[in-house]
Formats: structure tokens, C-alpha cells, sequence
């Protein structure tokens, strides 16, 4: 079995600010900025002389025209059609890239919630093989955190809270030129905002998340371990009737370097797939399924009340094995010969 990975969390808050630092000054000093007003047609003349890679293979660019800039503002409707009440973790999966998934679930084996404070969470994730660093820090905002205190016990309401609204950002060059304009437009960015479009790197406007911040996804959707450390912080913020207002009430949670190379280690040892939950639907589906089948069955000979717990237990346990409505359906049938 492979040696588990070296990982050090030290220093992590100093090279985020270092990143960030040096993030902004190059946003501050670049001067092929597409802006919002240029979108619109206004001031065309300097517009005309920004490139763009739109209808273009192999990173190819020209010039942009009129007609660019119609598509832009269409892609930019498209994207805002799309904002409802904002994004969890589970839509994040759900619009991201195929390639962007894949290059999580190769590449990307841990993600490590090394600070928390008040439903704002500091993760540190590995980087890519080709990557000039060996870690990215993705940082995200449990926008339902105030809301989710109130819910349940700790563990509960943890749950529910990861499940919900957030915004994210990543350090990553990929989520800085591809995807932070995405993230500000559907209001689900926890960073620098950027309103310069992408016309380079994603003219499109298609997906949402860097490999990066799928990983630390699909441990918001997915992990006890996360919501047991999320839990540590609500409880801490109860006691002290923390708020948003009070912020000498709210508590950090740190994480020790020894737990923190364990949950790595454990991570990278049990790979997570990088897809949506939509378990819970396929669950109630097959449920119904059995339902069905067992009111079209001939009369029991035992009481009704018992015939229908029957069933409900049955439903039960089928949806936990994974089968498909029509076999259990076929399954009922030959019971019945």
C-alpha cells in the first residue's frame, strides 16, 4: 500500500496572504481588463483592441468585434438565469466541468479544514502533479451558518449547514482566470471579485470550480469527519451566543498538524467520487416502486397494518442495496408465481 502523503500545515495562513497580496497587485496592474461597460458597447475603441480565444481551438486568439461582445452579454444572461437563492455544494459538483471533475478525483486526494470561525472555513487541499507548489488553500463561507445554529443538535445542524448556501474561493491561477468572474456573478464568491470577463480563458462562461475546490465539495456533501468539525464550532458559538455583530464571542477552531495528517492520510486512502448526491431521490423512487407493487399484490392473508410495515421495512432495505425500480418490480413479479 502506497506511503500516505507528507503533509504540513504550518505557515498556511502566511502563504494565503502572500498569494492573495500578490493576486491582487497583478489584477491592480493589468491593462487587458475587458470591462463591464465595454460588454455594454461603451467605449468600443479601446474595446477593439483586446483579444479573445471565443470559436477558437487550441488557445488560439483575435481581435474582438461587435458581435463578440453580444455573445458575451448572452452567456452573461445565460449564467445569471441560472442564481436562484445561491449555490451549495451539491449544484458546484452539478455545473462543473467533466474535466475539472476528473482532474479532482485523479489528482486532488485531500482536503483539510485547518481553521474555523463562525461558518468561515480555511481548507488546505494538495496541488496538481504539474503544479510549481504542494498545496492550495480554498476558502468557504457558510453563507446558512447564522440560520443553521439554531437547528438541531450540533451534529445536526452541521450537516444541514454544508449542505446549504456557501461561497467559495481558491488561490489556484485556474479559479482566479477561469472561474472567479463566474463565482461573482452568481454571487458565490469569498474573494477578490473580478468584473474584467474572461475572454481568454473561458469566453463561455462554463463551469464553476477549479479541481481544487470540487475535492472540498465533496467533503462538504459527503463527510462525517467534516461535520463533526463543523459541529465542534457550533457548539462553541452557542455557548458564547456568538453572532456575526459579536465577533470577540466567536471561537477559531484549529486543527493540530497530527489530526490533520491523519484526516489526509485517511482521505487519500479512500477516495471519494466527484459527482452530486442524488441518492436520496433514487431512495424514495425505489421506495414508491415497492409501495406500488406490493397494493397491486393479491389480498394478504395477515392484517393490512401488518402488510404495509412490511412493505415500508422492505423499501427500506432495497434502497440501501442500490437496485433499480424494474428489478424490484420483476423481483415482486416472481415472487407472486
Amino acid at each position: 500500500m502506497a506511503k500516505p502523503p507528507k503533509f504540513d500545515i504550518s505557515g498556511a495562513k502566511k502563504e494565503l496572504n502572500a498569494r492573495r497580496a500578490f493576486d491582487q497587485n497583478r489584477r491592480d496592474n493589468a491593462n487587458n481588463i475587458l470591462r463591464p461597460e465595454q460588454i455594454q458597447g461603451k467605449d468600443w475603441r479601446s474595446a477593439k483592441v483586446l483579444t479573445t480565444t471565443l470559436g477558437l481551438a487550441n488557445g488560439q486568439m483575435r481581435r474582438i468585434t461587435k458581435q463578440d461582445l453580444i455573445a458575451f452579454n448572452k452567456n452573461i444572461a445565460r449564467l445569471e438565469s441560472r442564481i436562484e437563492k445561491g449555490v451549495t455544494a451539491n449544484e458546484v459538483i452539478s455545473l462543473s466541468m467533466p474535466e475539472d471533475k476528473k482532474r479532482s478525483k485523479e489528482q486532488i486526494h485531500f482536503a483539510v479544514p485547518v481553521t474555523m470561525r463562525y461558518g468561515d472555513i480555511k481548507f488546505l487541499t494538495n496541488a496538481g502533479p504539474d503544479s510549481k507548489v504542494t498545496r492550495h488553500s480554498v476558502h468557504i463561507v457558510l453563507a446558512d451558518y447564522d440560520h443553521g445554529l439554531a437547528k438541531g443538535t450540533p451534529l445536526q445542524a452541521a450537516k444541514e449547514i454544508s449542505k446549504g448556501n456557501l461561497l467559495f474561493d481558491c488561490d489556484c491561477d485556474h479559479h482566479t482566470f477561469v472561474f472567479r468572474y463566474i463565482t461573482t456573478i452568481m454571487r458565490a464568491n469569498a474573494g477578490r471579485p473580478e468584473h474584467g470577463f474572461p475572454k481568454l480563458r473561458n469566453p463561455q462562461l462554463e463551469g464553476i470550480a477549479c479541481k481544487h475546490v470540487l475535492r472540498v465539495m465533496v467533503e462538504l456533501n459527503t463527510s462525517i469527519f467534516i461535520w463533526k468539525k463543523i459541529a465542534v464550532m457550533i457548539e462553541a458559538d452557542r455557548a458564547n451566543n456568538a453572532s456575526k455583530e459579536l465577533k470577540r464571542r466567536q471561537k477559531t477552531v484549529s486543527m493540530p498538524q497530527r489530526e490533520a495528517s491523519e484526516m489526509a492520510a485517511k482521505q487519500k486512502l479512500s477516495p471519494r467520487k466527484i459527482e452530486a448526491i442524488n441518492k436520496a431521490s433514487k431512495a424514495s423512487n425505489i421506495a414508491n416502486a415497492v409501495r406500488t407493487a406490493a397494493r397491486m399484490a393479491p389480498p394478504p392473508s395477515r392484517p393490512k397494518r401488518a402488510s404495509m410495515k412490511q412493505a415500508n421495512d422492505a423499501a427500506t432495505i432495497l434502497a440501501a442495496t442500490g437496485m433499480t425500480m424494474e428489478e424490484i418490480v420483476a423481483m415482486i413479479a416472481a415472487q407472486r408465481r
